[in-house]
């Protein structure tokens, strides 16, 4: 963890070179520079510079992840097994643990208060929860397709970001509850201040998921585990911009930790109710029983899936109801995704063929080797996960990130980790307004081919030290 102060400063850096670098903006963007919070949206040739401020950021911080998570590679299986337990040796590394997850958690805050220290941001998502709990507050439905007639500043700024009517929201009921009382409760500081609070409530979430993961995840890999979630570059930021997938991944890790202390009804319960925030809480779901199977609590943990499935389905009942009536009104549109890259040479129909049987082929490569008790499956999974969101922004990081941690020490990890981080490209044609081919080529298929070669090479590094490790041990029976 020596290296992990670079994740600060590489924020902190960044930050400081933004500001700088914002000085010299052009006089076109001074209605940008006038909002609340300023989102760099086609920007030109200033975005760029903007973006790279941000690149270089994530970058320096990067070197200091990497090299945390290389350092906790845990070392357990070498411990002899007369020697775990309530043995000293047990307790002193249990507070080495410890020590470390305290690292972790205020590591991941210094990160994050620098990187609350840029001047602006890539996206607007924070404005449209502000909106959405300023409707609500006002007997609005943030799930209808309507023009919106209410005025206040923080209205005002919101529209001039997304529109009118804006957006339609595709978030849980629990989500826009806790945005509408962020807003009651700051909305008289400023329309500024609903925003900070947001952006700042993300960033405990994401502290708070180092802890949360330590006793989600076995002990072998706990401390690589918060390490892992809490101090990604990518996650960092997206907490710094606020966006509400952050609150996803610490829910769900809550649940996970009550399974894993012996609470698995209301652990799952838990996990199911995460869609109450957000949609991909259902993936997580669906998961925890399946990785209990093996375990004497898997019926309690299926039982709390279900009965979370079914609150969350009565909660959200009038919500999914007002969505399907504005379904005529939403479009499906890939935008720098593998499809987005592969409409343009073979066409929409074709291109989405071929992305099926992609997605197809790796969910199925991931479950065979899973099913032959290989955790690099883990990988395709993901990969078939990423291909299959027609528009992959960075902050989707956040719903791969423990999938990672559950294959430490496996080629998987690293080419998700890799698939994270180069996921700051996406950031590009929307801050500079270069939606060209070979940009939308890059985007869409540099996180992809990156992931895919760190596995291949991972693979290969790990065959070559096991035939070295066969050649010094030969096999004498």
């Amino acid at each position: 963890m020596r290296l992990a102060f670079l994740v600060p400063l590489g924020f902190a850096a960044g930050a400081i070179a933004c500001r700088l670098l914002l000085l010299h903006a052009p006089a076109m963007f001074a209605v940008d520079r006038a909002q609340p919070l300023v989102v760099v949206t086609y920007w030109g040739s200033f975005g760029f510079t903007m973006w790279l401020a941000l690149f270089a950021a994530i970058a320096i911080a990067s070197v200091g992840y990497i090299a945390a998570l290389l350092s906790l590679s845990p070392r357990l299986a070498t411990v002899p097994a007369a020697a775990r337990g309530h043995s000293p040796f047990d307790k002193l590394r249990m507070t080495k643990l410890m020590m470390t997850s305290s690292a972790t958690m205020t590591t991941s805050g210094l990160a994050c208060g620098a990187a609350l220290f840029f001047p602006v941001v890539f996206s607007s998502d924070v404005y449209a929860y502000a909106g959405y709990g300023l409707m609500a507050l006002h007997g609005l439905n943030p799930y209808a397709h309507a023009a919106v007639t209410l005025r206040s500043p923080l209205m005002d700024a919101v529209l001039w970001q997304w529109g009118n009517p804006p957006p339609v929201c595709v978030y849980g009921p629990a989500f826009v509850w806790f945005a509408q009382a962020i807003v009651a409760i700051f909305a008289g500081f400023g329309p500024a201040a609903p925003l900070w609070a947001l952006r700042v409530g993300a960033c405990g979430a994401l502290v708070l998921c180092a802890p949360l993961a330590f006793a989600a995840f076995p002990e072998r890999t706990r401390a690589a585990a918060a390490a892992g979630i809490a101090l990604n570059p990518i996650a960092i930021w997206a907490a710094a911009e606020g966006h509400n997938d952050v609150y996803l991944v610490a829910i769900v890790l809550a649940g996970f930790a009550l399974i894993a202390r012996g609470r698995p009804l209301t652990g799952a319960a838990v996990v199911a109710l995460s869609a109450l925030v957000k949609a991909p809480g259902l993936l997580a779901a669906a998961a925890a029983p399946l990785m209990f199977a093996a375990s004497r609590s898997r019926s309690r943990v299926l039982a709390g899936s279900l009965v979370g499935f079914a609150a969350a389905a009565l909660i959200a009942w009038p919500a999914l109801l007002q969505l399907s009536r504005n379904a005529g009104h939403g479009s499906y549109f890939p935008q720098f995704s593998l499809q987005y890259a592969l409409n343009a040479a073979f066409g929409a129909s074709m291109a989405i063929a071929l992305t099926v049987a992609l997605v197809a082929a790796l969910a199925i490569g991931g479950c065979v080797l899973l099913w032959k008790e290989n955790r690099s499956g883990v990988a395709l999974l993901v990969l078939a996960l990423w291909i299959a969101i027609p528009n992959p922004y960075p902050w989707y990081a956040l719903w791969i990130l423990p999938a990672a941690l559950l294959a430490w020490e496996t080629p998987a990890t690293w080419a998700i980790v890799a698939l994270t981080l180069s996921s700051v490209l996406r950031y590009l044609p929307d801050a500079t307004t270069d939606v060209s081919r070979a940009i939308s080529a890059v985007v869409a298929t540099a996180p992809l081919a990156a992931a895919a070669c760190v596995f291949i090479w991972c693979t290969r590094r790990s065959h070559s030290i096991a035939r070295a490790l066969r050649v010094a041990r030969p096999d004498h029976s």
